[in-house]
């Protein structure tokens, strides 16, 4: 499967965004998106995953539109780059309701053993986001916009997040956005560069430092 977006316009105020957009993510294949902050990274998520409508927008799977914002939630995962669970949801109810077993938790962290009776309140921030990764990975849907994902995480953990996101590309599709780029790098097959509202195909460093994402 393929998903594709472009013509995808957002201003804030008297401020352009984004203005000259095109990504492509096949499944099977885990996708950079980079950029300097402010670039419009987290806009152009919310707004392939539709909880936000740009100006104009075309998003498509297989080249069949998605005209409604349900359209693309039935398809397409989000991590928000903030707290996505409530804070008094308990980890065994979270995870019933992504449809989740508690062995496929327990099995890839082992330390929820002791906390699937946790509120999510009672976990660290680093645990929190990385339970809410773990819920989006999983979930049954072809695509997934993951928003600094390794974020608040120890070194250890953003490994261990790393090969679960290469376990899960094997039948989805993965878009990536993290301040961690080097992380992010170590696993994306396509990288593409958020810059002054345009999208750019990066076919590898030296290109970062020519358009001014790396210093030279």
């Amino acid at each position: 499967m393929t998903l594709e977006f472009d013509s995808i316009e957002k201003s804030f105020s008297e401020r352009k965004i984004l203005s000259n957009v095109y990504m492509r993510c096949d499944t099977s294949t885990v996708v950079a998106l980079l950029g300097r902050n402010g670039a419009g990274k987290s806009t152009l998520m919310k707004i392939v995953f539709g909880s936000l409508a740009g100006h104009s927008q075309s998003i498509r799977i297989n080249r069949s539109p998605l005209l409604k914002a349900q359209q693309q939630m039935r398809h397409i995962g989000y991590l928000p780059q903030q707290r996505m669970l409530p804070l008094d949801v308990r980890v065994n109810s979270a995870l019933r309701d992504f449809g989740i077993e508690q062995e496929v938790l327990v099995n890839s962290f082992p330390n929820f053993k002791d906390w699937l009776n946790f509120r999510a309140h009672q976990l660290s921030g680093g645990w929190l986001r990385m339970l809410e990764t773990f819920l989006i990975l999983k979930s049954k849907k072809p695509f997934m916009l993951l928003d600094e994902p390794f974020s608040g995480l120890m070194p250890l953990h953003i490994d261990s997040l790393k090969d679960l996101i290469k376990e899960e590309r094997t039948n989805k599709g993965i878009i990536i956005s993290d301040h961690l780029f080097r992380h992010t790098l170590d696993i994306a097959d396509v990288v593409y560069l958020l810059k002054d509202g345009n999208s750019y195909l990066v076919k590898d460093e030296d290109e970062l430092i020519f358009r001014g994402y790396l210093p030279a």
